[in-house]
C-alpha cells in the first residue's frame, strides 16, 4: 500500500478517537515505512517522530500522528488541502489525497 493511501486512512481514524492504542512497548521489534527516532520534522512540525497520538498533541500546527491509521508509519502530521501544499505542509513535505481526504506527508515518505 502506498504511504499516501496509509496517510489519507490515518486521517480517518484519527477522527475516532484512540489514544494510546498504537503503543508500540519500548522492546518490541521496531518496524517502519516512514518515521524514525530522532525525526524533528519541519518549521510545522510535520515528520516529527512519534509513538503515539499524545506525542503530537503539543507539536505547533501537526496534531496527529500517523500510526493511528498504519502502524509502520511514525510521523506527525495534519490535514491539508492539495490546493497549495508547499504553504500548508511546510518544507520538504506534500499534500498527499486519497478517498479520506488529505494530509501531509515528509517527502522522503514518497520516494
Amino acid at each position: 500500500m502506498r504511504p499516501s493511501i496509509l496517510l489519507v486512512i490515518c486521517l480517518g481514524l484519527a477522527a475516532c478517537g484512540g489514544d494510546d492504542a498504537s503503543d508500540v512497548p519500548p522492546d518490541a521489534e521496531f518496524i517502519t515505512t516512514c518515521g524514525m527516532p530522532g525525526d524533528e520534522g519541519n518549521e510545522l512540525g510535520i515528520g516529527l517522530f512519534c509513538r503515539t497520538l499524545n506525542d503530537c498533541t503539543d507539536n505547533g500546527e501537526a496534531p496527529l500522528c500517523s500510526n493511528i491509521g498504519d502502524e509502520t508509519t511514525w510521523f506527525c502530521t495534519k490535514t491539508c488541502t492539495d490546493e497549495d501544499a508547499d504553504a500548508e505542509c511546510g518544507t520538504d513535505t506534500e499534500c498527499t489525497c486519497g478517498n479520506g481526504g488529505c494530509g501531509c506527508t515528509p517527502s522522503v515518505c514518497l520516494q
